[in-house]
This record gives C-alpha cells, structure tokens and sequence, in this order.
C-alpha cells in the first residue's frame, strides 16, 4: 500500500486524468446504450406467478405492457377539447412499439374511461412485444411522453401512467435524496475538518466514484436484469461508503501531517493503515451484498450486482484517487489555523490530544469494571427483544 500511495501521489495528475477520462469515456458508452435496466421478473414457483399463468392462459389477460395517458379540461366532451384529445392520440398511436390505442371516445368506451362530470378522461396505449416493458426500448416511452406533453395548455392538462412511462421517467434523472445527502455530508465535513480543501475531497471522490460506477451498471444492465431502482439503492450506498472510506484515508494523513510528516509520507502512512481498513471494509460489504444470490429471488440478483459494482469502484477510488487528490492540495488539506499552529509550536500527536484518547486511556484503565456492565447492558437488551 506505501508504494501504491506514494506513486500516486507523485503521478497525481496522471491517476486524475485517468479517472476522468474513465468516467467520460464509461460515461458516454452508456448513454449511446441507451436503459437496459427492466422491472419484469419471473419468480417461478411462486403463488404469484402461478396465479398469473392462469388468468393469462384462461381469461386471454393482456400479455402487452399498457399505459395510460390522462386528460383533464373543463369538458374533454367539447368539439375543440376533444379534437385536441384525438390528434394527440393518433399521433401516439403512430408512434414507435405501440400495438393499439383505446380511446375514451370510443364506442362503449366512455362509461368506463370518462369522469361522470365530463372533466377527466384517459386513454390505455398498449405496447408490442411479447414480454412487458422489455422488448420495448426507453426511447418509444419518451416518445411516447413528448407527444402527450405537446398537448398541454389552453386548460387542457395532460399526465401519463404506467410502468413503461415510470421507468422512461425514472431514467430521466433521480429525486433530490444524492443532493441533500451531498449537503448533509458537507456540513458534517466542513464542521469536522474546518478546512474547504478536507470538505471538498470526500464529496469529489466519492462523486466521481459514483459516477463511473453507475455508468457500469448500466452497461451491464444490458448483459444481465437490473432493476430499475437498483441504481438509486446503488447511489445511495456508494455516496455512504464513499465519504466514509474518504474520512478514513483524509483523517489519518491529516494527523500525520500534525504529527510531523511531510505530505508525502503522511499520504503512505494514511494508505498503509487506513486504506488497508477500507479495502477489509469494502470487501466485507461487498461479500455480504452478494448474498442476495443465496436467497434465490432473481430479481435481487441484479441489485446485488449493482450495489457490489459501485462499492468496488469506490474503493479503487479511495486507494488511489484519494492520495493523487493529496498531493494536489498538499498542506492545504489543513485549515489556516491548523498551518499556522503548526507552524508557530511545532508538530503534535494527534492520538494523545482531545476526549477521546482520554477516554481510551480511562477504558484501559477500568478494563474489566467496563466489560461487565457492558455484558450486563447487551444480555438486558437481549432479554428485551
């Protein structure tokens, strides 16, 4: 690990631009992919799927993955309104993938797809493809999307349903979770460390991480099924390890620094002890993720996967971009006060300072008194639950 580090903190640049280059070129490949993530599974075996082979065999089921799309207006039953509504729908029925629109205006179909005060009326749109939502690519949904969109306006409301649009919609972009997540972690960071530098370093390297991670899952979506909301699970615990594996790495060459050492030989310390704990870590989460395979759910197979991938990245990301990003900020990794500090009384132990290794030497101390009530705590808590 000292070689690992210190090769990567005198190439910094180089391991920079190669990660770079790696989220941009994994990056573009998948966007030119296209989604490959998918919500059909079969679960054989299952009560469900049983009752599911049964309806579709006896009562001719519909088989073809059925969307929705919603009107809303003062009266969908006026001439202008209701022209609007069947230009649109034929638009969409022309569209790529799609088998057959059933129109509320219809014969027969009113009672069914039109509100009794005449205000809001829907239209099913089922699309081709002998498995749902799998044989129909994303881009017939967003196609699908952008004609219904472009009805919208003068008091006529358009929305769409289904599990073909959900998912179009879902691979449009996340929620706000990763961002407030980010913000969380920052203000965590900047409190911690008191220097922009410290902040900033987790949150890049775990952005960057994560960037190339999910780019992975979604070329391998197309060689095996992912869920599509394995890449939100996958972000979430990649942004949680990734800042995590960071602090470790960033603390420890922080107090090496403190103690004496130049940047360089604080950055081989900080990787030989810390980074050999994120390497445990990561392998033990990743290990414990592929467990999912033993449950014999096919469909968390993928999300296991998913998960397992980004992790791995991050720690790549941790062992090596970490120490590159170190020796581009160098003694800036401290804040001015910590510099001048330094500067003016000289090095100091970290380890010897503050609460907690007081707290260290008490618990040495008082070993045994410590370790029953803590065994006495854990069988009480044990016998409560």
């Amino acid at each position: 690990m000292t070689t690992l580090a210190r090769w990567c903190f005198r190439h910094k640049f180089r391991v920079l631009a190669a990660w770079l280059v790696a989220l941009f070129v994994i990056g573009g490949l998948n966007a030119g992919a296209g989604s490959g993530f998918t919500d059909s599974f079969s679960l054989p075996g299952t009560e469900s799927t049983t009752a599911l082979n049964l309806l579709t065999k006896n009562f001719n089921t519909e088989s073809t993955d059925t969307n929705q799309v919603v009107f809303a207006a003062d009266d969908v039953n006026d001439p202008a309104t209701k022209a609007r509504i069947n230009e649109t729908l034929a638009k969409i029925k022309d569209g790529p993938h799609v088998e057959r629109v059933d129109s509320p205006f219809a014969k027969g179909a009113a009672a069914r797809q039109i509100s009794k005060d005449g205000k809001v009326a829907f239209a099913n749109v089922h699309m081709d493809g002998e498995q749902p939502i799998v044989d129909v690519p994303q881009s017939a949904y967003k196609a699908m999307i952008a004609t219904a969109e472009k009805a919208r306006g003068d008091g006529l409301k358009v929305e769409l349903g289904g599990s073909g649009i959900q998912q179009a919609n879902q691979d449009q972009g996340g929620g706000p979770s990763e961002f407030i997540g980010f913000i969380a972690a920052a203000i965590v960071l900047a409190i911690a460390f008191g220097s922009l530098w410290a902040t900033v370093l987790p949150l890049f390297t775990a952005a960057i991480a994560l960037g190339l991670g999910i780019s992975l899952i979604g070329l391998i979506a197309h060689a095996i099924k992912i869920a599509t909301f394995a890449p939100i699970l996958a972000t979430l615990i990649g942004l949680g390890v990734g800042i995590d594996y960071a602090l470790f790495v960033v603390t420890r060459h922080r107090n090496a620094i403190k103690a004496g050492r130049d940047p360089e030989a604080a950055c081989a310390r900080a990787l030989n002890t810390s980074g050999r704990a994120v390497l445990f870590a990561g392998a033990t989460v990743i290990v414990a993720l592929l467990g999912l395979f033993v449950l014999g759910v096919s469909f968390l197979n993928g999300v296991a996967v998913a998960s397992a991938v980004v992790v791995l990245v991050t720690m790549a990301a941790a062992v090596t971009l970490i120490p590159a990003l170190l020796g581009i900020i160098g003694m800036r990794v401290l804040s001015r006060k910590e510099r001048r500090r330094l500067a003016e009384l000289g090095p100091r132990d970290p380890k010897l300072e503050g609460v907690w290794p007081r707290w260290a030497a008490y618990v040495q101390r008082h070993r045994w008194p410590l370790a029953a009530g803590a065994l006495l705590i854990m069988l009480a808590l044990a016998d409560l639950s």
